[in-house]
């Protein structure tokens, strides 16, 4: 199974598109994530506070990232780093 995002493209570029799920990760304060890749995109659980406190209670979310969600957020990436998707 390959996600809608790779198709027809010569080659899979994880390294991208992990770099890219990782700043989301970051800027959304998530912990102990888990990553499912599906062919409409990756969904993505991981804990986070209920407070903003990095120590405050956590709850688990869950999120799918469609393929137009994680095209979006790459060319914010690369914008940021000044590379064209």
């Amino acid at each position: 199974m390959r996600m809608r995002l790779f198709q027809g493209l010569p080659k899979t570029d994880y390294q991208d598109l992990l770099r890219t799920i990782g700043h989301y990760i970051d800027q959304s304060g998530f912990a102990n994530i888990r990553l499912i890749e599906t062919e409409e995109g990756i969904i993505l659980q991981g804990r986070v506070s209920t407070t903003g406190d990095i120590r405050g209670e956590k709850k688990t979310e869950t999120y799918l990232l469609t393929v137009e969600d994680i095209q979006d957020m790459m060319r914010q990436a690369y914008a940021r780093r000044g590379k064209k998707l």
